[in-house]
């Protein structure tokens, strides 16, 4: 999606305000091991590159999804990548941003990026690293399910299975022919050889009679 200049700084303005709002940005790797309280998303600015709304949202059972806002308010392209460690090194990515452009990795985004092994459950944080434009910071990440209605959304399903259909052949059909076939076939010739036998019986021994 492009934005003009001023459109991308109010979107930045806005992302900044709503991180402030919801709760603190964590940029202190050593909180991962602490509790956190779902509300808040992590937020960095490098250089021209604003990433704000960044967190994880799981099911709580080993699906778990990457969620962000990139926006490029530069001049030039810039791969901005996002690496997690430890449990979330499964939910890694670079994403090549255009200039004046904002680009969202999530389900509904420019680009997926899931784990169906996550172990990390909803309420605490991760350890993840963004580059962009030579610049790294690393920031504590925050863990989230579906119990707040605005981050359900985010949360992956389960790819359904479907039941395996159960096999129909024409095998009893085919065998019910058959088995019709000789039944009528032996009434057939029975009946044939037995008219013609008795027919002849009778006409052999009345004609001694007769005579």
């Amino acid at each position: 999606m492009h934005l003009t200049r001023r459109a991308l700084a109010a979107s930045a303005l806005a992302l900044a305000s709503l991180t402030a709002a919801t709760g603190c940005t964590y940029t202190n790797a050593q909180q991962t091991a602490e509790s956190y309280a779902p509300g808040a998303a992590a937020a960095v600015t490098l250089g021209t590159v604003h990433v704000a709304g960044l967190f994880v949202a799981t099911d709580d059972e080993g699906l778990a999804s990457l969620v962000a806002r990139i926006v490029n308010s530069g001049d030039d392209a810039v791969d901005v990548q996002i690496d997690g460690t430890g449990d979330a090194s499964s939910l890694s990515g670079t994403f090549a941003v255009q200039p004046a452009t904002t680009y969202d990795v999530g389900p509904a985004g420019e680009q997926q990026v899931q784990s169906s092994s996550f172990g990390t459950p909803a309420g605490q944080v991760v350890t993840m690293r963004v580059s962009a434009g030579g610049d790294t910071q690393e920031l504590a990440v925050p863990v989230l399910d579906g119990t707040l209605e605005q981050y359900a959304q985010y949360v992956p399903t389960p790819t359904p299975t479907s039941s395996p259909t159960p096999l129909v052949t024409g095998s009893p059909s085919a065998t019910g022919t058959r088995t019709g076939s000789p039944s009528a076939s032996g009434t057939s010739a029975r009946s044939a050889t037995g008219a013609p036998e008795g027919d002849s019986s009778e006409t052999a021994s009345g004609s001694p009679s007769d005579g």
